[in-house]
């Protein structure tokens, strides 16, 4: 009997049940193979070398513009700042010149608020140059990443768009300090007020202590610590820029000598600056009293002008208070009295009061009742 032929996976038998042959097969099971590693493909792997190599030169020159970039932007940086730095110096001569110009009598050079300039200009210089060279930095590496993830073949576009989202995420979440940061840059940029500057800020008005990014913090004058973030800063008054100015508004009587009365508060301003040395070296020029002011209806107004160092219009304002009352008293120059108030003299005046009342109607023509008081007219309803 020829064999049969047989597969690996079934086998065949023979068995006699009853005298006949039957065939049987048995069917074994297909042996498990356990997972291998991957195949690599030695083709892809000298594709991915190739592209690799071939945009390495690319990346070489996008790292030598990043170079090139990183150093013309700190050197503009650098210029930048130092003009901050050096400002306008009052000592220089073009800028004595202009101040002469507009008629503004300039203090020595050499003095401390003007080493006190020039130390909140180095301050504010240094912070934005730090500033500045912290975003191209940033702004460098970035473009470096994503230079070296395209070379070496990452998909950098689903990269991009998730950046995005985040950063949109990040915008809508964070916006107020975005916004906080961006207006304190520019705020120290255009110089707009310093640490030592008395500030008015709309809600808060005070002493600056402490100039950042994000908020200024004042002083107020009865103590009170505020933190004012920049983007809220919706207008800066700075009362300490460069020079202030003394203001001091007076209300005179109507039978004042307007004359006297404008000598007067000018012989108050030498006056104290006589008394104070204080007030002498605050002085930055001659007193003004241009004339009235106002007319009220109790009292004419005269206001008196005369500018002084920053920060020292205060102090000189009491001083030429002090003296204008005194030289008030001596001149005897009265002040207005307000309407609203009551004065009780005892002394008779020196002139008789003359009354201008109208004539009351005769008698015959006004009614009078039996104990002689006046009576409205008859009503006549006819007319007669």
């Amino acid at each position: 009997m020829r064999p049969l032929a047989s597969s690996s996976n079934v086998a065949l038998g023979m068995v006699t049940l009853g005298g006949v042959l039957h065939l049987t097969s048995t069917t074994e099971p297909e042996p498990t193979t356990s997972p291998g590693p991957p195949e690599i493909d030695p083709d892809a792997i000298v594709e991915w070398f190739d592209n690799v190599s071939t945009n390495a030169i690319g990346f070489v020159v996008v790292l030598v513009v990043v170079v090139i970039l990183w150093f013309i932007g700190r050197a503009i940086i650098n210029a930048v700042t130092r003009g901050i730095e050096r400002g306008a110096p009052i000592k220089d001569a073009r800028t004595r010149r202009a101040l002469a110009k507009a008629k503004i009598k300039l203090p020595a050079v050499d003095t401390i608020d003007q080493r006190l300039e020039d130390e909140r200009r180095r301050q504010r210089a240094g912070t934005l140059r730090k500033v500045l060279k912290s975003f191209l930095a940033v702004f460098l590496i970035a473009i470096v990443i994503v230079t070296l993830l395209a070379t070496l073949g990452v998909p950098i576009g689903p990269m991009l768009a998730s950046a995005g989202i985040l950063g949109v995420a990040l915008g809508f979440g964070a916006q107020s300090l975005v916004k906080d940061i961006l207006s304190g840059i520019f705020m120290l940029m255009e110089d707009q007020y310093g640490v030592g500057d008395v500030v008015d800020l709309g809600e808060a008005t005070g002493s600056v202590e402490e100039v950042g990014l994000r908020c200024t913090r004042l002083r107020s004058l009865d103590g009170t610590v505020w933190y004012v973030p920049n983007g809220q800063i919706m207008r800066v008054g700075n009362m300490t820029r460069m020079w202030s100015r003394v203001m001091v508004e007076v209300r005179f009587a109507y039978d004042t000598d307007v004359e006297a009365a404008r000598q007067a508060m000018i012989d108050a301003v030498e006056a104290a600056k006589d008394g104070s040395e204080d007030v002498a070296s605050a002085l930055l020029g001659e007193p003004e009293v241009a004339g009235i002011e106002s007319l009220e209806y109790n009292a004419i107004m005269l206001r008196l002008l005369c500018q002084v160092n920053p920060a020292a219009q205060w102090d000189v304002q009491r001083e030429v208070r002090r003296e204008m009352r005194r030289i008030f008293a001596d001149r005897g120059i009265s002040l207005a009295v307000p309407g609203e108030a009551m004065v009780f003299d005892t002394k008779q005046p020196k002139n008789a009061v003359t009354l201008h009342d109208s004539d009351r109607p005769d008698s015959d023509q006004q009614p009078r009742s039996a104990d002689g008081r006046p009576l409205p007219p008859p009503n006549d309803a006819d007319g007669d």
